[in-house]
């Protein structure tokens, strides 16, 4: 499908796509810190706590990223 000429669906768009990458970032860190306590370390929430964090991070820098290259 081509993009849209419309400027509201194609900032809908975007806004969608920046808010699904910080939903992945947040579930594959918090998942990724989850499995580490469950399996690897055993040290209770802190590996969530850090691999939220840093998924969290990770988002926001995409965020960052995707927003820069908009068209002014």
């Amino acid at each position: 499908m081509p993009p849209s000429n419309d400027p509201f669906y194609a900032g809908l768009g975007q806004a969608v796509r920046i808010g699904t990458e910080l939903l992945a970032s947040l579930v594959v860190g918090g998942g990724l810190g989850w499995a580490a306590d469950t399996y690897l370390l055993d040290s209770g929430p802190w590996g969530l706590v850090i691999g939220l964090a840093v998924g969290a991070a990770a988002g926001i820098r995409n965020a960052m990223r995707a927003a820069q290259n908009w068209p002014k």
